[in-house]
C-alpha cells in the first residue's frame, strides 16, 4: 500500500468517526427531549380523547342510563340504540335524530346485537367470512330456551 492510499484511508477514517462523534454530541445534547417524548405524546393523546369525549358528551341529550334493557329487561351494562340510525339522519340531513333523546332506546349488548344494523353489519362480516360475535342467539335471562 503506498502512502497515499494510507493518507486517503486514514483520512477517511478520520472523517467518519468526527462524524460518528458529531451525531453522539448531537443526541446526548438532545437526550433530554428524547426522553420526555413518549410522556410528551401520550399527554397530548389524552387531551384529544378528552375534547372528543367532551364534544360528545355536550351534544349528548341524553337521559341518564338506568342500566336496564328496554326489551328483556336485563340488568347491567346497556348501550344506546338509535330508532332511527345516526346513518340514516345524515343521509336525510335530519342531524338533530342523532342527539335527540327521544330517537334513542337503552339495550343491552345481546338484544342491541339483534338491531338491524348489527344483523347488517353481521351478514357482512358472514359474506367476508369474518365472524367476531354470534348475533341472534340471544335468550334473554327472564326467558327459557324452547326446544325445537
Amino acid at each position: 500500500m503506498s502512502i497515499i492510499d494510507r493518507v486517503v484511508a486514514t483520512s477517511t477514517l478520520v472523517a467518519a468517526t468526527g462524524a460518528i462523534i458529531g451525531g453522539i454530541i448531537q443526541i446526548t445534547k438532545n437526550a433530554d427531549e428524547l426522553i420526555h417524548l413518549p410522556s410528551q405524546m401520550k399527554s397530548k393523546a389524552k387531551t384529544k380523547n378528552r375534547k372528543q369525549k367532551s364534544k360528545m358528551e355536550s351534544k349528548s341529550n341524553f337521559p341518564k342510563k338506568t342500566g336496564v334493557c328496554r326489551i328483556c329487561s336485563q340488568k347491567g351494562y346497556t348501550e344506546w340504540h338509535h330508532i332511527i340510525s345516526q346513518g340514516h339522519a345524515k343521509k336525510t340531513k335530519q342531524l338533530d335524530l342523532i342527539t335527540n333523546p327521544g330517537n334513542v332506546v337503552e339495550l343491552c349488548k345481546p338484544c342491541h346485537d339483534q338491531t338491524t344494523a348489527s344483523k347488517s353489519r353481521y351478514l357482512l362480516q358472514k359474506k367476508e367470512n369474518v365472524r367476531k360475535s354470534k348475533f341472534w342467539h340471544h335468550t334473554p335471562a327472564n326467558k327459557k330456551k324452547v326446544k325445537s
